[in-house]
């Protein structure tokens, strides 16, 4: 059991703990009776420092709220628009994944694998921005909030940590429907706002920005930084197509590439350049596990005119010679470390961010839409359009789940 093993298991033991030892404190909601279950916590933490943040600069704070609103309508368009896109390609393309996939520290199909550490890590970083901003959106528009705290979802054990913030909802209800949209729509726009920050600040990827802008732009580019410490050394096979020209060729997953055409994946642009003039029907030579075997390149299924090897990969990394030397092999696993930990919270911020914006039941979105659904077409029919609309997505994550799990 590696590192990541052991914490899951000390936190699991550890919550379960807090759970006996506070249970007087801890409020259960239970779903499947003691099977699944979910535990708040409630305490006063963050309170003093939300009120300071939205009372003393609430113009400002209040302005950004207001902008949110917009950020928040415009990505429940673009990620309902994704969702309802990747459902429709689940059955047009077998070989995508789902594009909604639970994020847990599991690794079986259908699930989006995060080592444990980097999870959990994410996980608090991104529940505590969320719901502290949802607290100051609230303070800055003189709604007092009444608790904070943690809670988790259990499955048996304590699994899956959270964060909540309790605004008054009684007088929250009572305010002007702009008010109200915008500390629905806060929670979603920090943690949009931290993933940009994050891929701005340290030169990460992101789409429509080309790596020399990122470059340009960072306070420090980590992720150029990381990459002149790291070479790769190979490429790990997960997956192959059945009847795709590398499962004739008899590869299967767990094999490792380590060179194409005698190119070494180590040369990532003579790799790059070679991959991209590779045509269909042409004859490659490709080192497997050491040994050198030909392969005939087929034709792509979705474009006959590109090449298809029909496989699928994880890259394996190692320090180059000059990293051990500097930071030898833990001061490498550290700066390495640091880089995953920070990919995975912008990528999980903005993935969960965005997914919250869904107009769907309790979520940040489904109240921000069910309030607009009301505005526009009054209370009967805007509940009824908001019900409808939950219960349409609903289905497309049910689809998807269904799907990664099965397929």
């Amino acid at each position: 059991m590696d590192i990541h093993g052991i914490l899951a298991i000390v936190f699991i033991l550890g919550m379960g703990i807090f759970l006996y030892v506070r249970r007087k404190e801890i409020v259960i909601q239970k779903i499947l009776g003691w099977f699944v279950y979910f535990a708040m916590y409630r305490a006063q933490w963050g309170l003093k420092a939300m009120d300071v943040l939205g009372r003393t600069l609430p113009r400002l704070m209040r302005g950004i709220f207001y902008a949110g609103i917009a950020i928040g309508f415009a990505g429940m368009a673009f990620i309902s628009y994704m969702i309802v896109q990747s459902t429709i390609q689940l059955f047009t393309n077998p070989e995508l994944a789902p594009g909604i996939q639970p994020v847990l520290p599991i690794a079986m199909k259908g699930v989006f694998n995060v080592p444990f550490l980097y999870w959990i890590v994410s996980i608090f970083v991104i529940a505590v921005v969320h719901e502290f901003a949802h607290g100051v959106a609230a303070r800055a528009h003189n709604i007092p909030v009444k608790s904070s705290g943690f809670a988790f979802l259990g499955i048996l054990l304590p699994i899956i940590p959270a964060a909540f913030v309790e605004p008054d909802e009684r007088k929250l209800v009572r305010r002007p429907f702009k008010q109200q949209l915008s500390v629905f729509a806060a929670g979603p726009l920090a943690n949009i706002i931290l993933a940009f920050v994050v891929i701005l600040a340290f030169g990460f990827y992101m789409p429509g920005l080309s790596a020399e802008t990122s470059s340009k732009i960072a306070v420090f580019d980590l992720q150029d930084y990381a990459d002149s410490l790291t070479q790769l050394n190979g490429l790990r096979v997960t997956k192959v197509t059945p009847e795709s020209p590398a499962a004739q060729t008899g590869i299967v997953p767990g094999f490792l590439i380590t060179a194409i055409d005698g190119v070494p994946v180590s040369d990532r642009v003579k790799l790059g350049e070679r991959i991209d003039s590779l045509k269909p029907d042409e004859k490659i030579t490709v080192t497997i596990n050491g040994k050198t075997q030909p392969l005939t390149v087929g034709k792509n299924p979705q474009d006959a005119t590109k090449a298809w090897i029909g496989v699928q990969f994880d890259s394996e990394v190692g320090p180059t010679q000059g990293a051990l030397a500097k930071f030898g092999d833990t001061g490498y696993t550290l700066v390495i470390g640091l880089v995953k930990m920070l990919i995975y919270i912008y990528a999980l911020s903005l993935g969960i961010g965005l997914f919250n914006l869904l107009p769907l039941g309790p979520v940040d979105g489904g109240r921000m839409f069910q309030l607009l659904s009301v505005r526009i077409f009054g209370e009967k029919r805007g509940y009824a359009a908001w019900k409808y609309c939950g219960f349409f997505f609903l289905a497309l994550i049910f689809v998807n789940l269904t799907i990664g799990f099965v397929r």
